[in-house]
Formats: structure tokens, sequence, C-alpha cells
């Protein structure tokens, strides 16, 4: 009987020791998961308020082209002066010198 109980209590002490170091297993691996998560959040953080200030430069520029548009859109005088300086253009009989 002494031999069967000292079997069963080294039965029972390896059990134990299977689940602690199971759990320390587990344990370990949900450190190691959390903590790349948590790399990630940053980055994506970082990597998002680079592109919501992206979105606020590209939104302004939208804002200066939307006015240039309607501009050039209502003002013959403005049209003609952009066109002149920009593509160098010219009525007819006119000496155009460019000056850089």
């Amino acid at each position: 009987m002494a031999k069967r109980a000292t079997n069963e209590s080294r039965k029972q002490k390896f059990i134990n020791y299977f689940w602690v170091t199971m759990t320390a297993i587990i344990a370990v691996c949900t450190l190691i998961v959390s903590i790349n998560t948590i790399g990630d959040m940053i980055r994506t953080h970082k990597n998002r308020r680079g592109i919501e200030r992206e979105i606020t430069n590209l939104e302004a520029k939208i804002a200066r082209d939307s006015a240039f548009i309607e501009q050039i859109s209502t003002s013959p005088e403005f049209m003609e002066q952009y066109a002149r300086e920009t593509y160098h253009m010219q009525r007819a009989g006119e000496t155009v010198y460019i000056l850089e």
C-alpha cells in the first residue's frame, strides 16, 4: 500500500508540475502576443498622424486649386495673364521678351 501511495503521490506531483509548466508557457505566449500588439498599435498611431497631416495638406491644396479654377474660369483677364506668363503666349504682332 505504501508503494501505491508513493506512486500516486509522484503521479500527482507530475500532474501538478505539468499544469504549472503549461500555465507558465501560456502566460509567456500571452505576454509576447500582447507586446507585439502594443507595438503594432504604436506604429499604427504614428502612421495615422502622418496620414492625417497629409490629408490636411491635400485639403488645403484642393482649396487653393478650387479658388484658382474659379478665378480662371470667371475672369478672362486673369486667364489671359496666366496664359501669357505660364505658356509665353502673345498676341499677333506683339514681341515678347522672356527674362529669367
